[in-house]
């Protein structure tokens, strides 16, 4: 299972994801869908452990098996089958008892003897480990994706772009992880090949997320769909099918179309407002004259309907009279 608790992820600047909190659980099928450069393989990266969230937290329990759109493989001098088994270890074991077995025909004595107890310890792990069966499981996995046998015996250098991808793809199923991190898993399969791929996803026993193009894939086998909205920088989780995914998402999109005119509408409503009241107040407000010279008051007075006398008539009533000597 993987966890992902309020997570960021970044491009440069450019926030991809914000705060996002969801998680991968046994039996989840998951489309992870969005337009490009949204974030996804970002996403699927950190998820496997091959990137950082710029904020948030990931944990993971289980076995996680990782396809990336541009897989390394390491060494590419390795065979092909030895390269797919490896998923559970057991490309070691089978070069180990290879090499005993060449030491018990040739050697002699102690050596001999050493070589055969090391060979029986190595069997038995080996044949714990699933052994001949799951030479078998993975050589159907392999045929099942066009790699037959005289591919598989060849170096990793020697094949072609699309023939190593496959070996990869080979490799994440066989390796029977708890959740797988498919990203464009059909990027180089021919039809029959993809059709195998679907059903094998169907019935698949842990969880996974898979990136795809292919619309008939995702449509039969996800039973949830996780957008990546670019536009918000969100994660939308839808816990339902493709086609029941395409209604809600079209009726999601409508509402929060129309919850952004509304929104628009209440803001240029306030903004005319506001408008308003600032015309309204600059158009009341009172207008004040200062005169510049006495004249000014005067003439001032006079219009507010004082009595008609002067300042200086006014000035000399109010004296008080003078006493009689």
């Amino acid at each position: 299972m993987i966890s992902a608790t309020g997570i960021e992820l970044r491009a440069g600047a450019r926030v991809l994801i914000e705060s996002a909190t969801f998680r991968v659980a046994k039996g989840d099928r998951i489309g992870l869908v969005g337009r490009n450069g949204a974030g996804k393989t970002t996403l699927t990266k950190c998820l496997a452990g091959e990137g950082i969230p710029a904020a948030g937290q990931i944990t993971r329990s289980g076995e996680v098996g990782y396809l990336p759109q541009d897989p390394r493989t390491g060494d590419l001098d390795v065979l092909a089958r030895d390269r797919i088994l490896s998923a559970r270890g057991l490309d070691v074991l089978i070069r180990k008892m290879r090499e005993n077995e060449q030491r018990i025909a040739n050697g002699q004595g102690a050596t001999r003897e050493k070589a055969l107890k090391q060979y029986e310890r190595q069997e038995t792990e080996f044949l714990t480990k699933g052994g001949y069966a799951a030479e078998a499981e993975a050589a159907t996995i392999a045929a099942a994706l066009n790699l037959p046998d005289r591919v598989l015996g060849q170096p990793l250098h020697t094949l072609s772009g699309g023939q190593r991808r496959r070996i990869e793809l080979a490799r994440i199923l066989f390796s029977d992880a708890d959740t797988l991190l498919l990203d464009e898993p059909t990027n180089h399969l021919d039809a029959d090949s993809i059709v195998w791929l679907r059903d094998y996803l169907k019935t698949y026993r842990g969880g996974f997320i898979v990136i795809s193009h292919d619309v008939d894939l995702v449509e039969t086998v996800v039973n949830k769909v996780f957008y990546l909205d670019a536009n918000r920088a969100q994660i939308d989780v839808y816990n339902m099918g493709w086609k029941l995914y395409q209604q809600q998402r079209e009726a999601d999109e409508k509402r929060r179309k129309r919850e952004r005119q509304n929104a628009e509408k209440k803001a240029a409503a306030l903004h005319s407002q506001a408008d308003k009241m600032r015309a309204k107040a600059t158009k009341t407000s009172p207008r004040r004259t200062w005169p510049s010279a006495p004249t000014g008051c005067w003439r001032a007075w006079r219009r507010s309907g004082s009595p008609t006398r002067s300042p200086s008539s006014a000035s000399r009533s109010r004296r008080p009279a003078a006493r009689p000597r």
